[in-house]
């Protein structure tokens, strides 16, 4: 689960970056294209503005009678002074140049640089010439004005009445674009602030949905979890009832019952859970509870022996010992073709371990393989020793009950011999929870009577 969540959040943050990206880009596009747009908007307007304010100092001129424009005159100081007084938007400015040569009349610097009066306007526009008659004017822009290679303007206004002079408009378009481009920085910035706040926004909705689908998906697993772990512990009860039924059924044609599985059951997993403790720190608990279960399966294989045999009151002869020592073979062939056809199950092979070895001895003297030390599989270990304590400790048709002390010495001297040391030292340190046990689970016939025919005598094996 918290990869899942790992792998999400780094999607939606891929897809917020991914978006963050289109946007900016979508921006920087549309600023271009806006600035491209809104130039040519503002440069015909302020020609346009211009022209009309060239065309209001003309008829300004008009008004004041002026006939001679020589510099120096009286009408040329009025005509100079309005030149140097009107204020062209974005840096412009009006100038008067003779009709005949192109000779500058009127220019706003001209008091300050003198040497004006002797210049053409082409040669104060870096030799342009823009004096070659009206064709020069009239471009595919607008009538009467011409872009120059320098990216400034210049418009022919009209003639002045009584002065063989021309109005003209000189306008840069360096400012235009200045005042262009600081509108578009500021839609640029406008736009970068509401595309990070439409991503912060996003980024937050995106965030509470994908943390809302999260919690509802984490308390849908949740809930499948809860139905998976309450169906696996039915099935499991349901696994170890049958089991237990069928352990019954073998052990009941040799004279036992329930309280005896269930005795052994218990000695298997408080002496497991110690030995488990002992090899490993803090023990493997699944380990111990799938012996606990398995343990009650070692006699399973006596269903395979016969009455005559399994029941007889009396000595076996070596004969019949060789027939009752087949059902550890009978109930581990039997768990193993049940494995080979459920498939890889450890709870299956631990049952075949248990019932192939619990009857073979730590010194190899045991059946029905003569397995030696820890050749034998220590879940096999552990039932033959709980096996051992059980028998020992139950009444019998055929033998008395042995006290627990008598029981405790028996087996600890067996130790290297049919028990390993390991598992009997275990033995000892939860000797007195083996005696809880004995005195607490009784077989049925010390706690109720029955009505059941009583099984014929039986010898241990």
């Amino acid at each position: 689960m918290p990869g899942q969540i790992t792998r999400r959040t780094l999607l939606v943050s891929a897809l917020l970056l991914g978006q963050l990206v289109c946007l900016l880009a979508a921006l920087l596009w549309f600023g271009a294209w806006l600035e491209h747009g809104l130039a040519r908007v503002v440069r015909d307007r302020v020609l346009s503005a211009s022209h009309q304010m060239a065309v209001q100092i003309v008829h300004m001129i008009e008004l004041m009678d002026i006939d001679d424009a020589t510099p120096g005159s009286p009408g040329w100081q009025r005509m100079q002074k309005l030149v140097e007084d009107t204020q062209l938007p974005t840096g412009g400015y009006l100038c008067v140049v003779s009709n005949d040569d192109g000779r500058v009349l009127c220019h706003p610097e001209i008091r300050s640089r003198p040497e004006l009066t002797r210049m053409t306007l082409n040669d104060i526009l870096r030799g342009e010439k823009v004096l070659e008659g009206n064709s020069s004017f009239g471009n595919a822009l607008s009538p009467r004005w011409m872009r120059l290679p320098d990216g400034s303007y210049v418009q022919d206004v009209t003639s002045i009445p009584g002065l063989n002079a021309r109005m003209l408009v000189h306008q840069p378009e360096e400012p235009i674009r200045m005042v262009v481009r600081a509108f578009i920085e500021k839609v640029r910035a406008i736009g970068t602030v509401v595309i990070v706040a439409v991503v912060v926004l996003t980024a937050m909705v995106t965030l509470v949905i994908v943390r809302r689908y999260e919690s509802r998906l984490s308390q849908i697993n949740r809930g499948l979890e809860a139905q998976v772990a309450h169906r696996s512990a039915a099935l499991l009860r349901s696994r170890d009832a049958v089991i237990f039924g069928l352990a019954k059924l073998a052990e009941s044609r040799d004279g036992e019952t329930g309280e005896h599985l269930e005795r052994i059951s218990k000695y298997t997993e408080i002496l497991a859970r110690q030995v488990s403790m002992t090899l490993t720190p803090g023990g493997d608990e699944a380990w111990v509870q799938t012996l606990a279960s398995t343990a009650v399966l070692h006699d399973i294989g006596k269903v395979g022996v016969p009455d005559a045999v399994l029941r007889k009151p009396s000595s076996l002869t070596a004969e019949e010992r060789k027939i009752i020592e087949k059902h550890p073979f009978i109930g581990g062939d039997t768990l193993m073709e049940i494995k080979r056809r459920w498939g890889d199950d450890p709870f299956l092979a631990m049952a075949s371990q248990v019932c192939f070895g619990h009857h073979e001895r730590w010194d190899g003297s045991g059946y029905p393989f003569g397995l030696k030390g820890e050749n034998i599989p220590m879940a096999a270990r552990i039932v033959a020793l709980a096996d051992v304590y059980d028998a020992l400790t139950s009444e019998r048709a055929y033998k008395d009950a042995v006290s627990h002390d008598r029981a405790r010495q028996m087996i600890t001297g067996a130790s290297g011999t049919q028990f390993d040391p390991a598992v009997v030292q275990a033995f000892v340190e939860v000797e007195p929870r083996f005696k809880d046990v004995a005195q607490r689970i009784r077989t049925s016939a010390d706690r109720e009577p029955t009505t059941e025919m009583p099984p014929g005598p039986v010898r241990p094996v």
